[in-house]
């Protein structure tokens, strides 16, 4: 099964357009993801069916700050949160332990626009970096967002990039 991860479009309303068209006809995509920062509400048609949190520049949301995602199939569990809250600008300590009592296979987030795919002990930690606004070594190269593939116990964990000036994937 495939997971999309998205965040940080910061009201790119175009490239989640073109990201999720890119991949709906995917069967093998269990679930889409919105890390937060989208500038949406949750009753935005964009985010229909998607799986998304609030980041700290959704002052009008109403949607979660975190969310479990359970695939009733395989038994994964997703912990996902945008990450301001658990201050990950400054290490994954904070979203570790809120993960891990969550009984979380895997913790999402986004926030520091900064793709990253670690594992800590048997968490399994993902950024899919800024889908418009990308910070550190992909900067230069566009935007990012990833895809979790799982096999089994087995994860892969791939990173797209956006050429966010045209807003081509």
């Amino acid at each position: 099964m495939k997971y999309l991860i998205v965040s940080d479009n910061h009201g790119d309303r175009e490239i989640l357009k073109r990201i999720f068209s890119k991949f709906s006809s995917d069967k093998a995509i269990a679930a889409i993801f919105h890390n937060g920062d989208s500038l949406f509400d949750n009753n935005d048609p964009i985010l229909k069916n998607i799986n998304a949190v609030a980041g700290n520049n959704d002052y009008f949301s109403d949607l979660p700050d975190h969310r479990l995602y359970e695939n009733k199939r395989d038994g994964l569990r997703i912990f996902q949160v945008h990450g301001h809250l658990q201050r990950v600008d400054f290490g994954l300590g904070f979203l570790e332990k809120a993960a891990a009592l969550n009984h979380a296979d895997v913790a999402i987030f986004g926030h520091t626009h900064r793709p990253l795919a670690e594992k800590h002990g048997s968490i399994l930690f993902i950024n899919p970096g800024s889908t418009t606004y990308p910070r550190g070594s992909f900067r230069k190269m566009g935007g990012t967002f990833a895809v979790l593939d799982v096999d089994k116990n087995d994860f892969k964990v791939v990173f797209l990039i956006v050429n966010c000036r045209r807003c081509r994937i």
